[in-house]
């Protein structure tokens, strides 16, 4: 289990920093690579990565980054949210669903 939880931190982190890493060597497509990394990173997270990407639209969208500087920031984020999810609240969830089924 503790491998899964390291792989899920590294594929988070590819993503985010990989695309940031790919706005330096294709700066004129910025915003689109923005876009798919935000995307994936949200489907990792689904459902918790909504506020992450609330976080994200409102830095951007208010002018306050751009999207590469967006894009470092929500990184962490994400991770955490995702990390919260799939291996603090949904195993909880269903640890307290099977004491409930064996009573």
């Amino acid at each position: 289990m503790r491998r899964y939880r390291a792989a899920y931190i590294l594929v988070v982190l590819v993503v985010g920093l990989g695309s940031i890493i790919a706005n330096f060597v294709f700066p004129q497509n910025e915003l689109l690579l923005m876009a798919i990394s935000h995307w994936t990173l949200a489907a990792l997270t689904f459902p918790l990565g909504i506020f992450a990407s609330a976080i994200g639209f409102v830095l951007l969208y208010k002018g306050l980054s751009t999207p590469a500087e967006t894009t470092l920031v929500i990184t962490p984020i994400f991770a955490v949210l995702g990390y919260t999810q799939w291996y603090r609240l949904i195993p909880a969830f269903y640890r307290r669903q099977g004491e409930r089924d064996l009573m």
